[in-house]
């Protein structure tokens, strides 16, 4: 049994993080694994603990030694994680290989981890072959203004319609509705550890023209101060870990924006992206490679893994009507000042 330990998980806001919990969740249900979720924290041998740095210290000091899977949402950089982490049997999970190497780069101490990335819900996110597809949705992710008035320029003077979403400022249901009348979709963003709403986007068969990026720090926004600057000068990353030739095409250089966009509009047919999605991040598969990580890692045994024996029926903290409540209440003053 699997005791999935998760802040997000509580929030009402579907965003990153919260996703990379409910697909596995999804996976696991559609490979027959069973797991309970913010269970105590000894209530099980086996822990995945997604972002909740203090269930990590208090699961170490448990005794014995449960096997854990830690991230990948719980530390930022690698400088954040205590010292009596790190000396620790903790298999840590980041969601591309960029990500690795970043950490890599800036730890001074030897980390374990490994890449896995989560699931795609190819169910909620499905092309609807009804309706009509003639929009070319821009989207922006902490971008220069001036970059998006580029490409919007661009498709003005195509006569494309067009629309554009900014991170931050839509809800999801704004999105899957653009996205069902969408031929295309224009990606300008920042450096992605997954870009799990990229990837939905793929998943209903849009065809995307990816406006890549050079380093870490190309992007705009307050978080900058949060890195040096040897990290935001970090290379190679990109805003599409996940992304082949089935799925559309990509540049750098604003230079190549007019021809690039010329060829990619006139090419729409020949992409099938979500086709890359099943075969490359379905919610099955990705569950299963999870499950493997303790098998691999840890020793676990099959039979281990789906026992339906819990050693305790108690929460921890954050299964607690308290803590659900409070996330609640969070939600929706976060909701209203913006």
């Amino acid at each position: 049994m699997l005791n999935i330990i998760s802040r997000s998980i509580i929030s009402t806001h579907n965003r990153g993080p919260r996703k990379v919990v409910a697909n596995l969740l999804k996976g696991l249900d559609e490979i027959g694994y069973p797991y309970v979720v913010n269970a105590a924290l000894d209530a099980a041998d086996t822990l995945w603990i997604h972002d909740d740095s203090a269930a990590l210290e208090a699961a170490l000091a448990l005794p014995g030694s449960p096997a854990i899977i830690a991230g990948p949402n719980i530390f930022t950089l690698p400088s954040e994680i205590p010292s009596s982490v790190l000396v620790k049997n903790v298999l840590f999970i980041h969601p591309a290989k960029w990500v690795q190497e970043f950490w890599d780069r800036f730890s001074t101490t030897k980390i374990n981890s490994v890449v896995w990335p989560v699931g795609v819900d190819t169910k909620t996110f499905a092309p609807i072959d009804s309706m009509t597809k003639d929009l070319v949705l821009v989207y922006n992710k902490q971008r220069p203004q001036s970059d998006v008035d580029a490409l919007c320029k661009a498709l003005e003077a195509r006569g494309e319609r067009f629309a554009v979403l900014t991170y931050g400022n839509y809800k999801e249901t704004e999105y899957q509705e653009l996205l069902a009348e969408a031929k295309a979709v224009v990606w300008v963003g920042r450096s992605e550890s997954q870009g799990i709403g990229l990837l939905e986007a793929l998943a209903m068969n849009v065809p995307m023209l990816l406006w890549d990026i050079k380093k870490f720090g190309d992007f705009v926004g307050a978080s900058q101060s949060s890195f040096s600057a040897e990290q935001l000068a970090f290379t190679p990353v990109t805003a599409a870990p996940y992304f082949d030739e089935r799925c559309g095409v990509w540049f750098i250089a604003q230079a190549d924006l007019e021809p690039t966009l010329t060829t990619f509009l006139n090419s729409l047919s020949t992409f099938s992206p979500r086709s890359y999605i099943e075969a490359e991040l379905s919610l099955a598969k990705q569950a299963m490679a999870f499950v493997e990580l303790f098998k691999i890692n840890f020793n676990k045994t099959d039979s281990e893994l789906k026992s339906p024996v819990l050693h305790s029926t108690k929460k921890w903290r954050n299964g607690t009507l308290y803590f659900k409540c409070l996330t609640r209440l969070k939600d929706a003053v976060r909701l209203v000042i913006r």
